[in-house]
């Protein structure tokens, strides 16, 4: 990196309104949608206040490196995504939304993350920049999974469903429960495209103890192996990964919420039999 002797202090420099230079690091294409002028305006106004700001994540998704740093106040978030090259392709500024309480309410069961063998997780943690579920109250806490090898989730090239390393994958139960809801014979999308009117595709509602329902969405087209009224446990192979619904590729959607109802009911933080507290980034498994 030309401009920093690393990427961490790209933020320091920023609060010490070196605008110029952090501008100086950014693309071509940024800097076709913010000016040198726009971006000192807002930096200089959303810095009013600052007294410094902390590394919240760091995590490496799809060739680019994203930082999320928060202000003393946790009040502000800023997030900066740099590629191999160490140039700034995404750079902005918000409101930090944070939901504290919920935060705090973990599901009364323990579970496992409903996949065998390694899987990546793509959306997941406790704010919007590293899980966009997490301003959605239906959706707050949910996963969404793909697999990767060599930082690409899918071979060759990524046209054919068959080319993701997730599609046709087994997708098992996450705790012993009831199958309550099943909605299977949607047809995958073609990689790229997605069914907004189906947003779940083919998927599961599970109801567990304590009166939580897990739901696992986007299964492959009449691939789910239970019916409504089943009892499962904990590990049962129930269907594998599709790309149905809301869906650009080959990818499971997982979430445990305090109803069947994936519209209305609301999500519940997971408490994970490993002690485990995934986010974007991490490498999950069942062995």
């Amino acid at each position: 990196m030309k401009k920093f002797s690393s990427q961490e202090e790209v933020i320091d420099i920023w609060l010490r309104e070196g605008y110029e230079k952090v501008y100086d690091a950014t693309s071509k294409d940024f800097q076709k949608v913010v000016t040198l002028e726009q971006f000192i305006e807002l930096s200089t106004s959303f810095n009013k206040g600052v007294k410094n700001y902390q590394l919240e994540t760091k995590t490496i998704l799809q060739n680019l490196t994203h930082y999320v740093w928060l202000d003393d106040k946790r009040e502000k978030v800023v997030v900066a995504s740099f590629d191999e090259l160490n140039q700034i392709q995404r750079f902005y500024i918000k409101p930090f939304i944070a939901y504290p309480e919920t935060d705090q309410q973990y599901t009364k069961n323990k579970y496992i993350m409903p996949i065998r063998g390694e899987w990546f997780v793509f959306w997941g943690g406790t704010n919007e920049f590293v899980n966009y579920h997490y301003v959605y109250e239906n959706q707050r806490y949910a996963y969404d999974l793909v697999k990767v090898q060599d930082g690409q989730s899918y071979q060759n090239s990524p046209i054919r469903n068959e080319d993701f390393y997730a599609f046709d994958e087994d997708i098992i139960a996450p705790a012993d429960g009831k199958i309550v809801k099943v909605v299977d014979g949607i047809k995958d999308n073609v990689p790229g495209e997605m069914d907004e009117r189906n947003a779940a595709g083919n998927y599961v509602v599970i109801e567990h103890a304590n009166n939580e329902f897990s739901m696992i969405a986007h299964f492959k087209k009449n691939s789910i192996l239970v019916k409504s009224g089943d009892t499962v446990t904990e590990g049962q192979l129930i269907g594998r990964c599709g790309n149905s619904g809301n869906s650009s590729e080959a990818h499971i959607h997982f979430q445990v919420m305090d109803s069947q109802d994936i519209v209305y009911g609301k999500s519940i933080r997971i408490l994970f039999k490993d002690g485990n507290e995934p986010i974007q980034g991490d490498t999950i498994s069942n062995k």
